[in-house]
């Protein structure tokens, strides 16, 4: 006689026991991807060819590290952490708008800041292939630290209107508009001889831009014509950091002083020209028209 299927109570409660394992771990995923694994959204943009973007920059010369512009307030009103070049001038401080790729900015910037998203940073250097170009080097004028100067100088009646605004007379005094000292006119037809009449020790300022000073004063030299001698008080700390301006641009810079061959030079080119330079920049907007 047959016996009866028994019911396996032990199979059923394993099996129920793997059910409710699968159950956990599927309920431990749901809650570690659902809300401790970290959720990646689109991309951010990143500036290409034809965006309207604005950045923010800081301008240094490779060389001396000296910031030439700027776009940031905090950095142009900061001159202890920031040493400002001679170029360097005030205007709007907000962010630079750049249409990439249109030549509003030089060629070097235009490729450094493609690429980049909202918040991203990065050191550009530009070279003056990729800037400003090549120096013109007969914009350089080499001058001598130790200058002679001559005592007695001539020139015509109408030179001298035009260089004084005044018609010459004997005897009467003008100030050398370079040097700044006294000068003692004598009037013969139509020449005009100015004496210099510095005193030795005395400070003056080329340009109006550095501190040089009278040595000594020698009347009978150079066949009576006089030598003053003039020390011009500069050293490698300047460059790029004296130089003259007007009417708000640049005229010149320092550009080298060479103690040893007792020399500087002076750059009459654009400050920028024949320069490689460092332009730290922050994406600030990026727009990409439809």
């Amino acid at each position: 006689m047959a016996r009866p299927l028994r019911r396996d109570d032990e199979g059923v409660s394993t099996l129920a026991s793997f059910i409710g394992v699968i159950i956990l771990v599927i309920a431990i995923l749901g809650v570690y991807y659902g809300y401790v694994v970290p959720k990646f959204g689109a991309p951010p943009l990143r500036s290409q060819s034809g965006d309207q973007v604005q950045v923010d920059y800081i301008g240094t010369f490779s060389d001396t590290g000296l910031v030439f512009d700027t776009s940031l307030k905090a950095v142009a009103t900061d001159n202890a952490t920031y040493a400002k070049a001679f170029m360097f001038s005030w205007h709007a401080w907000q962010p630079l708008p750049v249409t990439i790729g249109s030549g509003g900015v030089v060629k070097g910037f235009d490729l450094g800041i493609q690429g980049l998203a909202v918040g991203d940073s990065k050191a550009i250097v530009v070279p003056p292939s990729l800037g400003y170009g090549a120096a013109d080097p007969t914009k350089f004028v080499v001058k001598p630290l130790f200058e002679s100067v001559p005592v007695r100088v001539t020139m015509s009646t109408t030179d001298f209107a035009a260089t004084y605004r005044t018609s010459p007379v004997s005897g009467m005094n003008v100030t050398d508009p370079f040097w700044g000292w006294t000068q003692t006119v004598s009037v013969a037809g139509s020449i005009v001889t100015l004496t210099n009449s510095p005193v030795p020790g005395e400070l003056v300022r080329p340009y109006g831009a550095w501190n040089a000073e009278v040595l000594s004063i020698d009347d009978a030299a150079n066949g009576g014509q006089g030598v003053i001698l003039v020390h011009h008080r500069l050293d490698p700390t300047m460059i790029d950091r004296v130089g003259e301006k007007s009417a708000g641009k640049v005229v010149f810079v320092l550009t080298s002083v060479d103690l040893a061959a007792g020399t500087y030079t002076l750059d009459f080119d654009a400050p920028t020209k024949g320069r490689t330079l460092v332009f730290q920049v922050t994406i600030v907007q990026i727009n990409r028209p439809l």
